[in-house]
């Protein structure tokens, strides 16, 4: 894993201050160098209107929670690219995608938008075309099939 020396560091109140720029309807604290911020977010004009919680600490990665509505997953296939606590999985760590050095307001939230649009596709058409670890990418033959264009939009 690589490591940043701490004045790459992007403070909690300066992650703060971006998310409030962008996202004016959102709402947030940082306490004791700890963020938490609230939103909403609709990956697109057809889909559900999301409730997410950022949770951030300088000494913790940023964990993105979907607080309503409830996630569905059916009985048979577990929900894609979520870790156990119910966090979406946005990015693999250790690996460059995301650091403390970034701001989350152009990275976490609209990968959290867009992980809620490979949601609604897979839920659709059962097909995660978002990638990422531990689930292959279809090939662009099965995105077709599917009709979502996600996979060609979004590489990972």
């Amino acid at each position: 894993m690589a490591t940043l020396n701490a004045t790459n560091n992007v403070t909690a109140v300066t992650q703060w201050g971006a998310l409030k720029r962008q996202f004016p309807d959102g709402v947030g604290s940082v306490k004791r160098n700890r963020l938490r911020w609230d939103m909403q977010i609709q990956p697109t004009t057809l889909s559900d209107v999301y409730d997410i919680r950022l949770l951030y600490s300088l000494e913790r990665v940023p964990k993105v929670f979907v607080r309503s509505p409830d996630l569905i997953q059916p009985a048979d296939d577990p929900i894609p690219h979520r870790y156990g606590d119910g966090s979406l999985c946005l990015y693999l760590p250790g690996t460059g995608e995301w650091d403390r050095g970034m701001l989350m307001a152009d990275t976490i939230i609209p990968w959290a938008s867009e992980w809620l649009y490979f949601y609604e596709t897979w839920l659709g058409t059962g097909e995660w075309c978002g990638g990422g670890h531990g689930s292959p990418k279809p090939d662009e033959a099965e995105c077709e099939r599917t009709r979502s264009k996600a996979c060609a939009l979004y590489p990972r």
